[in-house]
């Protein structure tokens, strides 16, 4: 009889070990895919962990049976357990017999609490934090009947522990913020999802670039003002056709007078249409939005969406056009680069592995992810950008820079800035022998 009380004092401090790792670690899309299929134990562990008070609560029932137990396991089982031990040792007489309670005492304490340990606190809590969600929904009933039958003793316990934790700055009524997760955090879960198998690498990519979407400006992604292909207003239709024959693309940005003052933009389906009827291109223009270069991507798609366009003009601090920004800009910022035609050439080229091939509008952080270091400067994104910053002049072709370790050196212009450029890191033994000739 003894040992089945000792047994099943075990099983009940593992019941409830069980039930508090299971509640605190529990998924909230487990428990809403079981209510949805119709279970009750699911609509009432969503119940629970959907107040912080009632989470706070759950948990306090499951703390008053540990403790419950244990005491149970450590006035009643140790006693009755060495009582059991000392009755073998009744050949122990006389003065042997102060050695034959110590004895069985220290026995009765070690064996219960092994078991103790491993069945009451360790498979449990293992168990638990496997399958939080089904063991939840397995003793959150049970776990709900105990707090209703003790509640006046839960809610005094809860009531001082809250006023304690009130004291030292932390409020649990006022809202469940632990159940939600910064883009670090979810950047970190992606990365762990997909380094246990349960995410594609390339989806990974995708939800990982999609966090970082709102964190990149308009500057850093626009098409730069001197690459804009644009028509003006009152553009002939023989100036159509040449744009469309040497600049093809689905949009173009009309502007009136200068870049400086873009109007709105012309599609290419409207503009067939409109070398068909022999109609000029104005009446199809229509309005495209304004932003700042220090207008972040998230802004940009909900300023498209407002204005019904895939096109936005960037301006620059002095109202000017700095470049424009299309969807698939935007786009490309979530599923990497979209070349329209077979033939057009990556802004980055690998040629070797410490050496890039780059166009002049390349980003720099990305020419430093393509070489493996980190390139940021802070007041220039593109190479282009860079070269002339670190110039101080028109570029030539030949002109070499170093910046943080990589050099560039100019191939091509275009126009008055980098048309490309070759940059590299030096070999590891030639940089030690530079700093060693220093």
């Amino acid at each position: 009889m003894t040992m089945l009380i000792v047994a099943v004092l075990i099983l009940l401090n593992g019941l409830f070990v069980a039930a508090e790792f299971a509640i605190v670690g529990v998924s909230r899309v487990e428990i809403e895919r079981g209510v949805r299929s119709g279970s009750s134990s699911a609509r009432l562990v969503r119940w629970v962990i959907s107040d912080p008070l009632r989470h706070d609560r759950f948990i306090a029932t499951a703390q008053l049976g540990i403790t419950a137990a244990s005491l149970g396991l450590g006035m009643y089982g140790e006693q009755a357990f060495a009582h059991s031990i000392e009755a073998h040792l009744g050949w122990w007489q006389g003065e042997r017999w102060l050695a034959a309670h110590t004895l069985a005492s220290i026995v009765a304490i070690g064996v219960l609490t092994y078991f103790h340990i491993v069945i009451g606190e360790m498979v449990p809590k293992s168990v638990a934090l496997h399958s939080p969600g089904w063991f939840a929904m397995l003793i959150a009933p049970i776990v709900r009947g105990l707090q209703i039958g003790v509640y006046p003793l839960i809610l005094g316990l809860n009531t001082v522990g809250n006023a304690l934790l009130a004291f030292v700055g932390v409020r649990r009524s006022e809202g469940g913020a632990e159940h939600y997760r910064t883009p670090e955090e979810l950047a970190y879960i992606v990365r762990e999802s997909q380094a246990g198998g349960m995410l594609r690498k390339e989806s990974a990519r995708v939800v990982g670039d999609l966090l970082e979407f709102g964190e990149r400006t308009a500057a850093e992604i626009m098409v730069p003002r001197v690459r804009v292909a644009a028509l003006p207003l009152d553009a002939h239709l023989s100036e159509l056709k040449d744009l469309l024959r040497t600049a093809p693309h689905t949009r173009y940005p009309v502007y009136d007078g200068t870049l400086d003052h873009i109007v709105g933009m012309l599609h290419v389906r409207d503009a067939l249409r409109s070398l068909r009827s022999g109609a000029g291109a104005p009446e199809h223009v229509r309005p495209v939005p304004h932003l700042p270069a220090t207008a972040h991507t998230d802004q940009l798609l909900a300023a498209m969406r407002q204005a019904g366009v895939q096109m936005a003009v960037i301006m620059d601090e002095h109202g000017g056009t700095a470049g424009i920004v299309t969807l698939e800009d935007l786009f490309e910022e979530v599923v990497g680069d979209i070349t329209e035609r077979p033939s057009e050439v990556p802004e980055i080229v690998v040629e070797a592995p410490r050496r890039v091939r780059v166009d002049g509008a390349a980003r720099i952080d990305e020419v430093g992810d393509a070489l493996g270091v980190v390139l940021e400067h802070e007041e220039v994104d593109s190479v282009s950008g860079l070269v002339l910053a670190l110039l101080g002049r028109r570029p030539t072709v030949g002109d070499r820079v170093e910046f943080d370790g990589v050099h560039f050196e100019v191939a091509s212009l275009r126009g008055n800035g980098v048309g490309t450029s070759v940059a590299w890191l030096p070999e590891p033994s030639a940089a030690t022998e530079e700093s060693d000739e220093d």
